[in-house]
């Protein structure tokens, strides 16, 4: 009887734990890469790209030592200029208001800079960027500028058998659809705790309106895994 009584135990227990003790069949729903590469050629026909030389007087001036390339998918933005990201090494730079220093192990001063119409200017706020950029007319567009004003990110390659712990059923790949409000971007984040540890991993909805506002209207954990975090992307300001 106990044997009888241990086995029935056994089972139940089994039944109860089992969602936990299984791994989540998550399945994830595909969309084709943008191969959007960011517009460096002008950068690179100057000479001036990575380390300034002297001859790259203008970003000098703006204070750029260094000129690299910024952290989201430019390509879908009308007009199609040049947007870079401009590093001061040496001390704090003359125009303090235009640069920032992100978290993470580079304190080094950042800005972004952007050539339109043959000129080098900076550009860190919000509605700098919504003048020049706005308003959006296509879902290439949208991604783009959802992109640059939230600093969430794309991506395309989703591992549903990744080492990672899933929480929900079915993920999408980054996609936009078009509504009557504008259009709703599929883009990702993560929870920005610098350093190794387990971190939050989340799908956030963005609409993105044809005058170029930007809302986040979802928000929601896809996984937690153990990563790493050391450096901090250049954002643009608010004001």
């Amino acid at each position: 009887m106990l044997k009888y009584f241990l086995i029935k135990l056994v089972a139940a227990v089994c039944i109860l734990t089992s969602c936990s003790m299984l791994p989540r069949k998550t399945s994830v729903v595909e969309y084709p890469a943008l191969n959007w590469s960011i517009n460096t050629q002008k950068f690179r026909e100057s000479g001036c790209f990575g380390k300034l030389q002297a001859s790259c007087t203008e970003l000098i001036a703006l204070g750029c030592d260094e000129i690299g390339a910024a952290r989201f998918h430019l390509g879908g933005l009308q007009p199609p200029y040049a947007v870079m990201e401009c590093i001061h090494n040496n001390g704090e730079p003359s125009n303090r208001e235009y640069f920032k220093q992100p978290p993470g192990m580079d304190t080094r001063f950042r800005s972004f800079v952007i050539l339109r119409d043959g000129k080098y200017s900076l550009l860190i706020k919000k509605s700098e960027f919504k003048q020049i950029f706005a308003p959006i007319e296509a879902s290439d567009e949208a991604l783009s500028y959802a992109m640059a004003m939230t600093s969430l990110s794309a991506r395309y390659d989703i591992d549903p058998k990744a080492n990672v712990d899933y929480l929900v059923d079915v993920i999408e790949e980054t996609h936009v659809e078009e509504t009557k409000g504008g259009f709703l971007v599929t883009l990702f984040d993560w929870d920005h705790k610098m350093g190794c540890d387990n971190h939050s991993f989340y799908v956030v909805k963005v609409l993105v309106t044809r005058d170029g506002d930007v809302r986040e209207v979802e928000r929601q954990v896809i996984y937690t895994g153990y990563s790493c975090f050391d450096f901090g992307a250049l954002t643009l300001d608010e004001n």
